[in-house]
């Protein structure tokens, strides 16, 4: 059996790679694994690129992951392919192997967990695995292929406590009596806090707090240029460049969005957050107010302003208790299990997907935890 694991972009990356590396402990035989993805292009302002950077293939095949050229996949002949986007071109589903959605974000943007051409095209899809009720209940409407209900893979490393607070921040050289705060904006300019905000980050910190910087995989290249310079002059500042955004999670205190997926993983930590109103939003082709990321925005703190954000941030530093009840009520629908097994139900699926059981029936014939497939 052979399991081809297609990344259609970085940021899927961090989606893909732990379910991979669970499957890759199980001793097990009689099947082969590798990585594909289209050719590497870059992001530029509005259009965001696809494939992975060739040095992070590179760091992939260094490790000893087998990776397929896209041109060289039906030559290669998988049974199972398995993307963190619903993403079909380039005759993927023409391979005749089947094919496992893991969803990569918690929200719509106008496009998914909605009734739109991109929902739909789920059904391709032999599975779908998203990561909580809220989701499974969403595409149940317009998707007819078998959910599971997996928990956040994202998550496994912090609730298996590979990722800590302390192991972050002695990681990346701060000191852990400091706050710690995270902005993590998007990369649509009319959705995106980064327009709003510009250099205005430096107003964030003080002696006494730390702020990392951690933007969206297809953020436009001029704003990684303007936080890179802001970075490298301001030693409480610090810019990741990691695709993962999850040790980030794990390190801050408050979270300064948008309507980033990530303030939703955030949030779902029982964690406080800013969120930033951006006033073009409106004017985003995909925007409906009846989405997720901006029904569910009570959640957090909003600003409509720039120079509401430093007094935003202080109050939830002074006061992280504020809304927790509504994020511990909320968060568990968007995450589902907080067990750190969510990899290990993914790869499970996939296995029985692919014919390799290991002697149990295929999950969506049972109940699994939070009633995960229907």
């Amino acid at each position: 059996m052979k399991i081809l694991f297609y990344v259609l972009r970085n940021l899927h990356l961090p989606h893909l790679l732990p379910i991979y590396q669970w499957m890759a402990e199980r001793d097990h035989s009689r099947y082969a694994m590798a990585f594909s993805g289209p050719s590497f292009v870059p992001s530029r302002a509005e259009m965001p690129g696809y494939g992975l950077a060739p040095e992070i293939q590179h760091s992939l095949e260094t490790d000893g992951v087998k990776w397929v050229s896209q041109d060289w996949i039906n030559d290669w002949k998988p049974d199972v392919i398995v993307m963190a986007d619903a993403d079909y071109s380039g005759g993927l589903y023409r391979s005749g192997a089947r094919m496992v959605n893991v969803n990569h974000g918690l929200i719509s943007k106008g496009c998914f967990y909605s009734d739109s051409p991109l929902t739909h095209r789920e059904n391709i899809a032999d599975l779908i695995c998203v990561p909580g009720p809220f989701h499974r209940d969403a595409l149940k409407r317009t998707v007819y292929k078998p959910i599971l209900v997996s928990g956040l893979v994202k998550f496994d490393r912090i609730f298996n406590g590979g990722l800590t607070r302390g192991n972050v921040l002695q990681r990346l050289g701060i000191d852990g009596r400091k706050k710690v705060i995270l902005f993590a904006p998007t990369f649509n300019r009319e959705l995106s806090a980064v327009p709003m905000v510009t250099d205005g980050v430096r107003n964030w910190v003080d002696d006494g707090t730390h702020l990392l910087i951690k933007l969206h995989g297809m953020s436009p290249p001029e704003w990684v240029e303007l936080y890179s310079l802001i970075a490298e002059n301001d030693p409480r500042i610090t810019l990741i460049d990691d695709l993962d955004i999850t040790p980030c999670l794990a390190a801050a205190d408050v979270m300064v969005s948008d309507v980033s997926s990530a303030f939703m993983e955030f949030m779902a930590l029982d964690k406080p957050v800013v969120l930033v109103n951006n006033p073009l939003r409106t004017q985003f082709i995909g925007f409906d107010p009846r989405d997720i990321e901006y029904s569910w925005r009570r959640v957090g703190m909003e600003v409509d302003s720039a120079a509401d954000i430093p007094e935003a941030i202080r109050s939830a530093l002074e006061n992280p208790a504020d809304r927790s009840r509504l994020r511990r009520l909320l968060g568990p629908r968007l995450t589902g299990p907080n067990d750190g097994r969510a990899s290990e139900r993914i790869g499970s699926a996939i296995f029985a997907l692919a014919g390799e059981s290991f002697g149990e029936e295929p999950p969506w014939n049972r109940r699994v935890a939070l009633d995960g497939m229907r």
